[in-house]
């Protein structure tokens, strides 16, 4: 059953936009974003390469700095990448990070749900689209309206307010081509779907002024993972009026509809064994069963220049994400994998508004260089609509020889309530003192000003939590040549607390947020050959946990200690080679006896990842293989049951050769070569099916 939703307008928005830039489109190359700044130009690159320490990310109330300059751990994926590997999920886009932990599969009620340093990143404000949040509940991405992918580790108080301490993602939409762009792409994933994506940029006017991208998306068929379905249709655009050199007025609509078949949570008992692996080809969901997401986000913004060194940005975003399913949640019975089935349809409606400003500049004071963010920011969160049946057991079965049954009669009922709001408010500032070529000092604070109100499904409020919170930060870097930086930060944040989970006593119940703190040290370099970076870290942050008596609680606290190294060495003319390794000491501290002392919960002791680009094989042809180790991780807050550690293979190639003067790109990957037999951990005794071996092929022409 669908809800519906007031999207058809956006839908016919992004139609006409789609239908009028067709019309005034003529074939050119292919064209990539490589802008920095507010009003700077999105250039032609001919070559494809990895993103360097050189290049921006975005820090929040940091503003944008190479990631050389940023005294915290990054990283950043490049569309290009994104495409060469065929990657379908934010999971598969990080993999070589061995910081980053995937912990559901992109086919399932929970998609896009990763951890980085062993802490599950935060749906509701974990995940940026431009540096502005946007409702990431349940909803996958569309990869192909992004020219790259950030990642900013570890606590984030400052530069975004509350979120989880495992970091930050934040997506970088397509912008306006220099010149016209036209591309066609036809992909297909073994399972059976099919998917065409057009990418159309360019601009208008006799100076430019009037910039446009436009994607357009439509996938649909089966899937490898659990023998499951895809549909889903996308539309990105992206629009720029550059009023004058100094002011440019922009605009950004985002939609897509995802439906999927796939992505059984297997709930345990510490009373009974983890059950062997299953084929990731496994079919477990029952007839009926699935994931309905609709997606919708408008941004609109200025930039201008109000001062020869300083830059105003005004920006609102508002959101809105619609999702229903139906889920199977097995719970094991027996050493053998027996199970019961608890079967429940779901309906959770979210609407997101923010409006944010910021000036960043810089001047010369007391004899220093200062670089100088501030601004404020104001977001309200709404669970507009939701409702919840009661789950219900409605059959038995065995993992090895599932029973599927049929669940088209089962829909969510009882009307629908609103089950929480957060409002949050900010004032930032932050100052970076270069005192000469060498040392350079950070400090920086948000005061944040934060109210989480609960409901029951009368609408009436059953808890409040206000926080109102200054989290600062504050760093020391050292450049000993211009290519290296070492550094020191420091950080606190709040985030707000996990609702205890469905298999638990008091299943939905709210908690108050959360504090962290983070120290860091790290090293930073890049070389005419390779760079590399190394991060020594310590988080801090309130623990919760399922007790004995099947209690969700927040007790006690939890310290990560771990070690993040990553390098990209150009071993040759045409062969590069990437590769990471994290090893992490997460400890339940000050909690009930029988859990002090124990593994924190998810978190592995080491993760490990390495990929090689061979290129020019053949003129226009290169080779990529890749293989990633998932570490062993605790499953409860006992360490009664441990998931064992897996290591994945992945390869492919990709083609590019110019045919009547037509760019032709040809790719294919195949992952999970081995086709290894895993579970994925989702969270404190909940497993999901691992993904099996898939192929997946892709042909693309830049007219």
């Amino acid at each position: 059953m669908y809800i519906a939703t007031p999207y058809a307008k956006t839908r016919l928005h992004l139609a006409l936009a789609a239908a009028g830039l067709c019309a005034l489109h003529a074939p050119v190359m292919a064209t990539e974003d490589g802008s920095e700044g507010a009003l700077s130009k999105v250039f032609v690159k001919a070559t494809v390469e990895k993103k360097k320490l050189g290049d921006s990310v975005s820090g929040g109330a940091l503003g944008r700095k190479s990631e050389l300059d940023t005294p915290f751990s990054t990283k950043a994926v490049s569309s290009d990448e994104i495409e060469d590997r065929l990657a379908t999920s934010i999971s598969e886009v990080l993999k070589y990070d061995a910081s980053v932990t995937a912990i559901s599969p992109p086919i399932s009620t929970h998609p896009a749900t990763i951890q980085m340093r062993g802490l599950r990143l935060d749906d509701l404000n974990g995940y940026k689209i431009n540096g502005l949040a946007a409702v990431n509940r349940g909803t996958e991405m569309p990869l192909e309206m992004f020219e790259s992918v950030e990642v900013l580790k570890g606590l984030s108080g400052f530069m975004y307010g509350f979120g989880s301490p495992g970091g930050i993602v934040n997506y970088v939409s397509k912008r306006p081509t220099t010149d016209k762009s036209f591309s066609a792409a036809l992909g297909y994933q073994e399972g059976g779907a099919l998917k065409e994506h057009f990418d159309i940029g360019g601009r208008l006017g006799e100076e430019g002024g009037f910039g446009y991208r436009l994607n357009l998306l439509h996938e649909d068929g089966g899937v490898q993972e659990e023998s499951g379905t895809i549909h889903r249709n996308a539309a990105g655009l992206n629009l720029e009026w550059r009023i004058s050199d100094d002011v440019a007025l922009t605009y950004e609509s985002l939609y897509q509809r995802r439906k999927s078949v796939g992505g059984t949570d297997v709930v345990l008992s510490t009373s009974y064994a983890v059950p062997r692996p299953i084929a990731g080809n496994s079919k477990l969901n029952s007839i009926g069963a699935g994931s309905d997401v609709e997606f919708v986000m408008y941004t609109m913004g200025m930039d201008a220049r109000v001062a020869p060194d300083w830059m105003m940005n005004l920006s609102y975003r508002t959101s809105d994400s619609t999702r229903v399913y139906k889920k199977d949640q097995y719970y094991i019975t027996s050493d053998k994998g027996d199970y019961k089935d608890r079967v429940t349809s779901e309906l959770h409606g979210y609407h997101f508004d923010q409006i944010q400003a910021s000036w960043e500049g810089k001047l010369q004071k007391w004899g220093v260089a200062h670089d100088i963010v501030t601004g404020f920011t104001s977001q309200n969160l709404t669970s507009t609509s939701s409702a919840v049946t009661p789950k219900t057991y409605l059959g038995t079965g065995n993992l090895y020889a599932p029973t599927i049954i049929n669940v088209n009669s089962i829909n969510w009922s009882g009307g629908t309530y609103q089950d929480e709001a957060t409002r949050q408010e900010a004032v930032f500032f932050s100052d970076t003192v270069k005192f000469n070529d060498n040392w350079s000092v950070l400090a920086g604070a948000r005061y944040n000003r934060f109210n989480e109100n609960a409901y029951n499904t009368k609408n009436v409020v059953t808890a409040s939590y206000p926080a109102n919170r200054t989290t600062p930060t504050v760093a020391l870097m050292f450049k000993p040549a211009a290519d290296t930086t070492l550094y020191a930060s420091y950080v606190e944040a709040m985030e707000m607390a996990s609702n205890a989970p469905a298999s638990a006593v008091n299943a939905n119940q709210t908690f108050a947020p959360i504090k962290s703190k983070q120290a860091e040290a790290g090293i930073k370099t890049e070389r005419s050959f390779w760079n590399a970076s190394a991060a020594l870290f310590q988080i801090k942050r309130g623990a919760q946990y399922t007790n004995a008596a099947n209690v969700f609680v927040a007790d006690g606290e939890t310290k990560y200690q771990g070690l993040e190294v990553n390098s990209v060495v150009q071993a040759s003319k045409n062969l590069s080679v990437e590769g990471g390794i994290m090893l992490l000491d997460a400890t339940l501290e000050n909690a009930a006896p029988g859990y002090s002392g124990k593994r924190a919960v998810g978190a592995p002791r080491r993760q490990a990842s390495i990929q090689a680009t061979w290129r020019e094989v053949l003129p226009g042809l290169a080779l990529h293989a890749g293989s990633q180790y998932l570490g062993e991780l605790p499953l409860d807050a006992a360490n009664v049951h441990t998931l064992s550690g897996t290591t994945l293979f992945d390869a492919g190639f990709n083609y590019r050769q110019r045919y009547f003067g037509k760019m032709v790109s040809v790719r294919a990957n195949i992952s999970n070569i081995a086709n290894r037999k895993y579970w994925t951990y989702y969270q404190e005794n909940y497993l999901n099916v691992g993904s099996p071996r898939t192929v997946s092929v892709n042909l693309r022409v830049d007219f």
